[in-house]
């Protein structure tokens, strides 16, 4: 199927944003044209940028010679580039026999004529020339700009928008949904998180959620006020929508789930719940206990101890006494080894292992086409280089030669990420749930951990626990079952 394209070059300039969006948006309602994709460039200098590394262009020279673009749409010809070099681009379009409509000045590849292409030289090399002139005028503004309003162009991240004096802020309404989704994350993480929000409809400007939105979000530093500028991170309080702990929480959060599933032994000493046991802050924030020693009239002891609760001389009980506490545990986690269910166990499981699958599919089946496409693009890339060779084109070697090198270097990436897709489908097929095993192996739970020496005792729980959290008086068992 071939497509109808827009093509958006922005500047950092709100009000040029703004105007070629809103002329190309009546064009194409008043032509009644159906568009089908649309590709943005932002902060690119078409004095500056070569073709070989316009993404945008190389992107639709490839849907051209894949025979995927009927017309592209741009606001005008200097929005293609102000290089003359970019002849060449619009040798591609003709070639394939795409439309090129410029808002402001109609069809810009009329005739295949001698005629056509030095009107087009023309228009290029002149844009070139005015370019030159406003770039100095630019260049040192747009730091001072960005420094100052911490908004370089483009749309504004999730969670903040432009005022009516054009000024980046935060949006009340979004900026509850990105509280709302660390905080999700935090507990539950990905999958979790995108039901809660599409349950709620919480949507903001995005029509759904996937992961790759979940994860630009939580891994973005606007949210507690800083700005990636040019390889330097520029502080920006105003911005700031959540705090600096629920935001290295989300990381640690995501560091951890790596492991989920897997028993992490710890046997530096013979305390029974080493490792296991943490504590909830009156910050709200999960830290593990350290353990200390203490000696008494009836023999050497020891207490868990939350080090950030003294050392922040917390209201909140912050040093736990083994004697008492691992007795008040351990019936706990008796009473709940009682009641698990091996199919309730079974059923969430299998529910999780078919989400994860229906989700690897769907990313295998993704890459496998767009592997196809780059390969495509190879071959059409390679032909025009043997018209070339053979003086049937004036095109540039070099640009092909770069999108040959780019697509198989596309293709390389995409072809590790298949096998790493592949192993974990296959690892999804032949997973057995540990629920199964564990459950069975500790059925009778109680009997096998009361007759047992203490450093049994502790494997058992490593084994069965992820970790366990104490929240003032409450207890959570965190099972390291799936």
């Amino acid at each position: 199927m071939k497509n109808n394209v827009l093509l958006y070059i922005f500047s950092t300039d709100i009000q040029d944003f703004e105007s070629q969006k809103i002329a190309i948006q009546e064009y194409v309602k008043k032509n009644n044209i159906i568009i089908h994709d649309t590709i943005e460039e932002y902060g690119v200098s078409g004095y500056k940028t070569a073709l070989k590394d316009r993404e945008g262009l190389q992107k639709l020279m490839t849907m051209a010679m894949n025979e995927e673009l009927e017309t592209l749409i741009v606001f005008n010809s200097d929005r293609i580039g102000r290089r003359t070099e970019l002849i060449s681009f619009m040798s591609v379009m003709e070639e394939y026999k795409v439309k090129v409509i410029s808002v402001t000045e109609g069809l810009l590849n009329n005739n295949n004529d001698d005629a056509s292409e030095l009107m087009q030289f023309i228009k290029f090399w002149t844009a070139k020339k005015e370019s030159q002139k406003t770039s100095l005028r630019t260049k040192n503004g747009k730091k001072a700009k960005v420094e100052k309003t911490g908004f370089c162009g483009g749309s504004p991240n999730f969670g903040y928008k432009l005022d009516d004096k054009n000024n980046f802020v935060i949006d009340e309404d979004e900026s509850r949904i990105v509280k709302f989704l660390f905080d999700s994350y935090i507990k539950y993480g990905t999958t979790k998180t995108i039901e809660l929000l599409e349950k709620n409809k919480m949507y903001g400007r995005y029509k759904n959620w996937n992961q790759r939105k979940i994860s630009n979000i939580r891994t973005n530093p606007i949210y507690i006020g800083k700005k990636q500028y040019k390889g330097e991170l520029l502080d920006f309080p105003q911005f700031r929508i959540i705090s600096d702990e629920v935001f290295q929480k989300a990381q640690d959060r995501a560091k951890a789930r790596n492991t989920r599933g897997e028993t992490r032994y710890t046997n530096r000493t013979n305390i029974l719940f080493e490792g296991l046991l943490y504590h909830k802050c009156d910050d709200g924030v999960e830290r593990k206990l350290h353990i200390d020693y203490v000696n008494n009239s009836s023999g050497k002891t020891h207490t868990y101890r939350c080090k950030h609760c003294g050392k922040n001389k917390s209201s909140m009980l912050k040093n736990y006494n083994s004697k008492r506490i691992e007795p008040i545990l351990i019936n706990e986690i008796k009473s709940q080894m009682k009641n698990l269910s091996i199919e309730g166990l079974e059923n969430a499981y299998n529910e999780e292992i078919g989400k994860n699958k229906s989700i690897i599919e769907k990313d295998i089946n993704i890459v496998e086409n767009n592997i196809n496409k780059k390969q495509k693009a190879i071959n059409n890339a390679e032909r025009e280089i043997e018209k070339i060779l053979c003086g049937d084109s004036e095109g540039s070697i070099d640009i092909f030669t770069k999108i040959i090198d780019r697509c198989q270097s596309e293709i390389e990436e995409l072809n590790q990420i298949l096998q790493e897709h592949k192993k974990d489908l296959d690892a999804l097929k032949n997973s057995t749930s540990k629920a199964v095993l564990l459950l069975n192996k500790y059925k009778n739970f109680e009997y096998v951990f009361d007759n047992v020496d203490n450093k049994e005792k502790k494997l058992i729980l490593q084994e069965l626990i992820y970790k366990i959290v104490i929240d003032k008086d409450k207890i959570s068992i965190q099972w390291n079952l799936y």
